[in-house]
């Protein structure tokens, strides 16, 4: 299967995917400043200065969205739209075009300026705005004070404001937390929750360090390499507990029936948070996925595995439950689609940049031959939840039952800036293998449980009474381009709390005991699709 490894940015900040780097072409640029302030740098000092951290970050920021963005992007209105949030950092500051410059002032006064650059030229806008803001700096002590991180953030933040709402900026520290996240970190493999000494350990993981180390749950960690725990904020626990892989961390542990602290020497390796979650429901195994980082497809597969040993030929079917699922690592989705595929388009891709143009089909292997599938989305079901829920729905493969998903279906790369933050770029669009669109709408249910508490009267309006089969072609069929469309489409199967009892596994229990209800779904899934 071609796979390339590709975020898709959740709708929630959890998130998310493999790292691209760009090699940035910065040079030292030319640049003739005009100013009235004192104590300016010389243009023969100017000329002869390589560009510096500012420079660097907004001249990578604007090639990366130059050439990867899904949408043309003219390089001089995105400097400008950044220079323009200076106002955020001093509001005495503000820019003007004037006679061909850009010019920078401070309380009316033109303490900068530059002629303007060509539409396209990257490293110069980048080296205009490291001038301007450094001959800024010079006068305004709100600049003064405004840290390097503030001032990147902000004036990014500008600079990205006129694309869609999941390309952004996450600092070095915010993006360090999110590869942690999809690529793993250097820990000891607990959870834990706060308490008053430090913290109280709620899960200890299988054949990880504080396992192999005699730690159990319920034990209540007080110091960490000697510094006491106690009062300290949970984030800054989790962080000194946390290290590089292969370091060792000593651990002084408060044990219920233990008199004396108990010291514990572990050296820490790598985690990959869990994100797969499997219980045994009588006959049907419930599969629970909180997301896609690069072990999900893994833990899938074991899952599936497990189910199959622990139930055996009684396994009357699985249930993936996507509720909630924000999404991931796009390579992740359409391999777990693959564990349950033999053949067909999984997904594919469609953006601007050469790469961004993807096709995902399916191969022989597979571990979920022949066993009944239904999959469950909500309106908080996005992204990869939504290319693997999509594509096992056309293919005939899953029953989907709950309410229409988000729709997020965009990919996003993750390319690493000069100060090792990230810059997410939105760069293609996900189509599903039926042809449709996932950006707006998401994927429609076979069966909608949105309007209904009752398992059997959801059951005889999806199957009996033609909801499934209208409701699908009306979504496969859509116009993202006709408002009207798209607001009709909306209304049909909206995400809505339900009262005490869990519905959608409720209808999915009655589907995946009775075989002929479950045909019947998947039939009415495959006759829509042909249509």
């Amino acid at each position: 299967m071609n796979r390339v490894l590709r975020h898709i940015v959740p709708m929630r900040s959890l998130a998310f995917g493999k790292r691209v780097t760009t090699a940035l072409r910065v040079g030292a640029a030319s640049i003739f400043l005009l100013t009235t302030a004192c104590g300016m740098t010389s243009e023969a000092e100017r000329q002869a200065k390589p560009p510096g951290d500012i420079a660097r970050m907004f001249s990578a920021v604007l090639e990366n969205v130059r050439e990867i963005y899904i949408e043309e992007q003219p390089v001089n209105a995105l400097a400008l739209a950044g220079l323009e949030r200076i106002r955020v950092l001093d509001p005495a500051a503000s820019i003007e075009r004037q006679n061909g410059d850009i010019r920078l002032l401070i309380n009316g006064t033109t303490v900068a300026a530059a002629p303007t650059a060509s539409v396209n030229d990257y490293e110069t806008w980048g080296a205009v705005m490291e001038r301007l803001i450094e001959d800024g700096t010079d006068v305004s002590q709100r600049l003064q004070s405004t840290s390097r991180e503030d001032l990147f953030k902000t004036l990014i933040d500008g600079q990205l404001s006129g694309l869609d709402r999941y390309s952004r900026y996450a600092g070095a520290e915010a993006a360090q937390r999110q590869r942690e996240d999809r690529e793993g970190f250097g820990g000891i493999g607990i959870s834990i929750v706060g308490d008053a000494d430090g913290a109280r350990i709620e899960r200890v993981a299988d054949d990880m360090p504080a396992a192999r180390g005699g730690i159990i749950e319920g034990d209540i960690i007080t110091k960490a390499d000697g510094v006491s725990l106690r009062g300290m904020p949970l984030g800054s626990i989790v962080q000194r507990l946390r290290g590089p892989i292969n370091s060792v961390i000593l651990i002084t542990l408060r044990r219920t029936g233990v008199a004396d602290p108990i010291d514990v020497t572990l050296s820490r390796e790598r985690v990959i948070p869990v994100t797969v979650f499997y219980e045994r429901q009588e006959r049907i195994a419930y599969l629970r996925m909180t997301g896609f980082n690069q072990d999900t497809t893994r833990e899938l597969s074991e899952a599936v595995r497990r189910s199959k040993t622990e139930i055996g030929a009684a396994l009357a079917g699985i249930v993936i439950d996507l509720r909630g699922n924000p999404g991931g690592l796009l390579d992740q989705a359409v391999d777990a689609a693959d564990l349950f595929l033999m053949q067909g388009r999984i997904s594919s891709t469609r953006g601007r940049h050469p790469d961004s143009q993807q096709i995902f089909d399916a191969t022989p292997d597979m571990i979920g031959r022949d066993i009944p599938l239904v999959i469950l989305i909500d309106g908080a079901s996005a992204s990869s939840s939504e290319v693997l829920a999509a594509a096992l729905q056309d293919l005939g493969r899953a029953v989907l039952i709950g309410s229409r998903s988000f729709g997020k279906g965009t990919v996003q790369t993750v390319l690493r800036l000069p100060n090792d933050g990230d810059l997410i770029l939105t760069w293609a669009r996900l189509v599903t293998p039926s042809g449709y669109v996932l950006d707006k709408l998401g994927v429609m249910p076979t069966v909608c449980t949105s309007h209904s508490d009752d398992a059997a009267t959801v059951l005889q309006r999806a199957l009996e009474k033609g909801e499934a089969l209208r409701h699908i072609r009306m979504r496969r069929t859509a116009d993202s381009a006709d408002p009207a469309q798209l607001e009709t489409i909306k209304t049909l199967c909206p995400w809505q709390p339900h009262g005490g009892t869990d519905i959608d596994i409720e209808v999915a229990k009655k589907i995946l005991e009775t075989p002929g209800l479950y045909q019947r779904a998947l039939q009415l899934t495959a006759l829509s699709a042909r249509s």
